[in-house]
């Protein structure tokens, strides 16, 4: 149980949302997780000879700045292809998603012009493949596929273009990168027990890094259930203490004597209690 005031403070002030995109931008930048997931959706068992992280923020397009989660540049024998990796909680956050993943590869193409790691002039032909791995931990409607790819062209040797959905939602799915991201990003199991799988299962090096997002991410998920407890604790003693007041002819404070309310519940209940009377 998280008993650090500085603590939950400091996650009421991030809020919910801010506490997992930095947990997932850290998970995302241990290099053996990136490689995983890059072998299993993008590299297919290919040889590739190293993966760098490039900058995230592109500000080639005036007044059109885009900061990427994640961005790598993976080099293969003979070329090399970039790869963006984004950790989304919901699949509709007000917009479709595949818009913007669309955007975001057609992003990737353009900054490749005139630049040494893209092509030359008008020698489209060297142009690399882009990827774009969106990681979407919550979805509106139930899929039949828990991985979905969209590429252009549609062509068997080079796609430029490639945007991979991911849903890591089901724990049992016979798909094992989907298990593995379902760990990393969805599960609710202890810090210790998802570390020991990681390790054992997946070959995940545990750096003090990882650690330290792993541990973070388990504390940020016991706060906010313990804190939608509290709220279903506290609206649920509200009703009981109204039934008093109007049934037994009691103040406020003499029902909440008759319930035998006491410290961090009857604190929210005062507070509640003032947010409506103001």
């Amino acid at each position: 149980m998280i008993e650090n005031t500085e603590l939950a403070s400091a996650m009421e002030t991030r809020g919910k949302g801010k506490a997992i995109d930095d947990y997932c931008k850290r998970v995302l930048s241990n290099k053996d997780v990136v490689s995983y997931i890059l072998e299993k959706l993008v590299l297919d068992n290919k040889g590739y000879c190293g993966i760098k992280e490039s900058n995230i923020v592109d500000e080639s397009i005036p007044g059109a700045r885009i900061e990427y989660d994640k961005l790598y540049e993976v080099k293969l024998p003979k070329t090399k292809i970039f790869v963006n990796i984004e950790a989304q909680s919901k699949e509709n956050p007000g917009y479709p998603l595949i818009n913007r993943a669309v955007y975001y590869v057609s992003r990737l193409i353009d900054r490749q012009k005139n630049k040494s790691e893209g092509f030359m002039k008008s020698r489209y032909g060297e142009m690399k493949e882009v990827y774009s791995i969106w990681i979407v931990m919550d979805m509106d409607v139930k899929k039949e596929e828990m991985i979905e790819v969209h590429t252009f062209p549609e062509k068997e040797d080079k796609t430029l273009m490639n945007i991979i959905m991911v849903y890591p939602l089901k724990e049992d799915s016979e798909n094992e990168v989907i298990r593995f991201l379902h760990i990393l990003f969805v599960s609710d199991m202890e810090a210790a027990e998802k570390k020991q799988i990681l390790e054992e299962k997946y070959q995940i090096k545990m750096t003090r890094e990882l650690e330290e997002a792993m541990d973070d991410m388990c504390n940020v998920i016991e706060y906010y259930e313990r804190k939608s407890r509290l709220e279903g604790e506290v609206n649920t003693t509200l009703k009981a203490i109204e039934k008093i007041e109007k049934n037994m002819y009691l103040s406020r404070e003499e029902a909440m004597d008759v319930l035998e309310i006491s410290g961090e519940l009857k604190s929210k209940i005062l507070d509640r209690l003032k947010e409506v009377k103001s």
